[in-house]
């Protein structure tokens, strides 16, 4: 199964949509699904291991897929 991991911030003004796209295709398709807050322990240690420079950043199976709002039609194609 795939897993996707969102990297966000509280303060990131994009992020938000982000998690909304992640969610609603969640209700739509299946596969494993965990956000991150980059302030957390966990998300600086992911963004020291995948060299993270921006917020939202989605790795899909640890990989870095997209930084910044993926389109929906690219993010589908990553997980279908």
């Amino acid at each position: 199964m795939v897993k996707v991991t969102l990297i966000h911030a509280s303060w990131c003004t994009v992020c938000p949509t982000a998690r909304r796209l992640w969610n609603d295709l969640k209700s739509e398709y299946d596969f494993e699904y965990e956000e991150v807050d980059v302030e957390t322990p966990e998300g600086q240690e992911l963004t020291e291991k995948y060299g993270i420079v921006g917020v939202p950043t989605t790795l899909i199976d640890g990989e870095v897929v997209f930084t910044g709002l993926p389109k929906k039609a690219q993010a589908i194609a990553r997980i279908s």
